[in-house]
């Protein structure tokens, strides 16, 4: 038995060892599954650590996805599981997108009333380490996300750039349950629709928020996509239906010159939309919002959306893993493909009113240590901009914690209901950062809603 295993582990190492050598030596060589298995047999007979066939042969199918385009992948179980929670609409984490932006991990929007709300994160802050570790080179957003989820009811810590600032926040997971669609009315005849990413709810809520609406007599809308990561074919298409006039929504072409045309039957719910976009609006955002652009159902407004212009299969496997597969790409109405460009909005604008606050020169907030009377420093500078900004001013020396300080905490307290005594506990500070965060993702502050609603002030119907 030794001896045949001996004389099996020879011939195999033989036979790789010839490979190998052969490609040294600038020979023909044929890359098939002769080569495949004589690699693997070569590493299980030869590495000095510990590995399985299995895991060789898991990362041999992961490499060949990975070598494809960015959006081709194989899931494994877990990752699978992951996307799986994405689409259906419900984990236990954070509550804030996050995407890989110019290679950085990036929170594309905190979720309405979730752990990364209370915790003060903005659209736009960088994550750059998650409980101590440092992220570095991202292969596998994947891998972050689940570095970030976990069991309801306990803390992460994440280290947070913003604008050149950083600081740390820890943050309480719960269990977040995603409507991807909110609405509302802004004014006299104008309504308001987010729809964040169309999962499997997406289309039954949107309808509703649209009937809703034009029972209050709304006939103006502003759609609002930003941050919206895409999501399932039929379900942007279904919502599509109520937007786009009659005629071709999308056209998707296959490898084998195949084409599938999705149409519009024309049953436009409002006489005038404004769409807002933004870097982090792609895939089946993109769609919609290019549709509209292309058929004038709608003016785009905000900031060049990602550029997405293809489309992923998955296919599930028995053992839980799955692969995701680019098997097509999609034209909009006019024929275009916005696939590494995006759409350039018809209005142009950034995401905040400068003019109110900078946040490139905000100090941060720290919210694990409490401040009192006395205390100076940066983190005193970071929690004076807040409150002031907030209209809780204060005449203190910038960075030093005095009376005047106090006394806009004990405001601020007595405002949210807090005990009003004037220190900034780990509390209050929760709360003056949540409250900040809020104040900054409000209708003030939102500049490009306000160019989308200037445009629809000025449009007869």
């Amino acid at each position: 038995m030794i001896a045949r295993k001996i004389k099996r582990s020879a011939a195999a190492l033989l036979i790789a060892v010839m490979s190998f050598t052969s490609l040294s030596f600038g020979e023909d060589f044929k890359k098939d599954m002769s080569f495949f298995d004589a690699a693997k047999e070569y590493i299980l007979n030869n590495y000095a650590g510990e590995v399985t066939e299995d895991q060789l042969i898991d990362g041999a199918v992961k490499g060949m996805y990975d070598s494809l385009d960015k959006y081709s992948t194989y899931l494994d179980a877990e990752e699978n599981r992951q996307f799986t929670e994405d689409v259906q609409g419900t984990f236990s984490g954070i509550g804030a997108q996050i995407s890989l932006k110019n290679g950085s991990v990036t929170i594309v929007e905190p979720l309405e009333n979730s752990p990364a709300i209370k915790a003060g994160l903005l659209p736009g802050d960088i994550i750059k380490a998650i409980d101590g570790e440092a992220i570095g080179e991202v292969k596998n957003l994947a891998d972050v996300v689940n570095k970030i989820k976990g069991p309801q009811g306990t803390v992460v810590k994440l280290l947070i750039e913003r604008k050149g600032q950083s600081f740390e926040v820890s943050i309480t997971r719960d269990s977040v349950v995603i409507n991807p669609v909110k609405s509302r009315v802004l004014e006299n005849g104008i309504g308001y629709i987010k729809i964040t990413e169309f999962n499997k709810t997406a289309t039954q809520n949107t309808l509703t928020a649209i009937e809703e609406l034009k029972a209050k007599g709304i006939k103006k809308l502003v759609l609002d996509l930003r941050g919206n990561p895409g999501g399932g074919l039929l379900d942007v298409v279904g919502i599509a239906q109520e937007f786009v006039p009659k005629g071709n929504i999308v056209k998707i072409q296959y490898k084998d010159g195949a084409e599938n045309s999705y149409p519009s039957y024309g049953d436009v719910k409002f006489a005038r939309v404004a769409v807002l976009v933004d870097e982090s609006s792609a895939s089946a955002a993109e769609i919609l919002a290019g549709a509209m652009q292309d058929t004038k159902a709608g003016v785009l407004v905000g900031k060049n959306t990602y550029g997405k212009g293809t489309v992923q299969k998955v296919l599930n496997l028995k053992n839980g893993e799955a692969i995701k597969l680019t098997i097509a790409k999609y034209l909009l109405p006019s024929g275009r493909s916005i696939d590494h460009t995006g759409l350039v909005p018809d209005i142009v604008a950034e995401r905040y009113v400068e003019s109110i606050v900078d946040l490139g020169k905000l100090q941060s907030l720290p919210t694990d240590k409490a401040m009192k009377v006395g205390d100076a420093g940066l983190d005193v500078l970071g929690l004076q901009e807040r409150l002031g900004i907030q209209g809780f001013e204060t005449s203190d020396a910038k960075g030093v914690y005095g009376q005047s300080t106090a006394a806009a905490v004990a405001a601020f307290q007595k405002a949210k209901g807090l005990y009003p005594y004037g220190m900034a506990d780990k509390t209050t500070l929760s709360a003056i950062s949540e409250s900040f965060s809020k104040y900054m993702l409000s209708d003030q502050m939102d500049n490009q809603l306000g160019k989308a609603l200037e445009y629809l002030r000025n449009q007869q119907i």
